[in-house]
């Protein structure tokens, strides 16, 4: 083991997060450059100082969780997204609220919004909240500027309408941008900022978290819904075993979940696993 999966296995229990999920040479990188601005260059040195100074834990724990986000990332689910849940939820003519939890620069929470304009009108008002422990990521998100990077995935007239090029970059439409609230949360440590029918929390929680502050997630989430109420994960992430009392996957399978219960939403699901 070396010195850095050593500080790991130490340093991750109390942030809540996975040595599994940190293998990335970048991680070890942010760490060390970290330490070079406190002055320190051993990383036992590090590791007592993360553990008299609350503080320094709370700077850490944004530089350890690398996410990488695109507009329409995994397009099919996206796809998915719109067809089964979006559209019977703008067809009942009510209200709706989403939460784009662990939003990093707001790419996911912004497609989020460009799908449900694109349904037919009229529409109902949609109400999209998006949330990260990172102030940089949000501050990101906020600009509304991206690189030409996180397009890729972006149909070719969906970019035509929603993007204009500013200097070599792809800066959104200002009135997708405010649309989105941004605020500071942390998904690890603090209730749901309220009640919603669809929560993206994709590339996050259940792939960085510990296991069991996982469950714990799962189950804090499974608050925030009512039933019939959909979650969203990343395409290659599952819920933890022992969440089928909360959530049956939605139909085609996928990353999308619903919430148990009864309920008069027309959204399709599969039998509980």
């Amino acid at each position: 083991m070396t010195d850095f999966e050593r500080f790991l296995a130490e340093a991750l229990p109390s942030l809540g997060l996975s040595p599994t999920a940190l293998r990335r040479r970048n991680i070890r990188r942010r760490v060390m450059q970290r330490m070079a601005s406190l002055g320190l260059h051993d990383f036992q040195a590090y590791l007592a100082l993360l553990r008299r100074t609350p503080g320094e834990r709370e700077a850490l724990r944004p530089l350890l969780t690398v996410t990488i986000s695109r507009f329409f990332r995994n397009r099919k689910v996206f796809d998915t997204l719109a067809r089964h849940i979006l559209a019977p939820l703008s067809a009942k003519g009510s209200p709706a609220r989403a939460w784009s939890a662990g939003c990093a620069s707001g790419e996911e929470a912004f497609t989020l919004r460009i799908l449900w304009e694109e349904l037919p009108a009229p529409r109902p008002l949609l109400s999209i909240l998006a949330t990260d422990v990172d102030e940089a990521s949000l501050a990101r998100a906020a600009a509304g500027l991206y690189s030409e990077s996180s397009l890729r995935e972006v149909p070719g007239p969906i970019a035509e309408k929603y993007f204009l090029r500013e200097e070599g970059k792809y800066r959104l439409r200002e009135d997708v941008v405010r649309s989105v609230t941004f605020q500071r949360h942390d998904l690890l440590f603090e209730p749901p900022p309220g009640v919603f029918d669809i929560i993206l929390c994709r590339n996050a929680a259940f792939t960085y978290f510990a296991p069991g502050r996982r469950m714990e997630i799962a189950e804090s989430i499974a608050s925030a819904l009512p039933p019939g109420g959909a979650l969203v994960l990343g395409r290659t992430e599952k819920l933890p075993p022992g969440t089928s009392a909360w959530f049956t996957p939605a139909r085609p399978r996928g990353a999308i979940y619903l919430r148990q219960g009864p309920s008069d939403r027309p959204y399709p699901a599969t039998s509980p696993r």
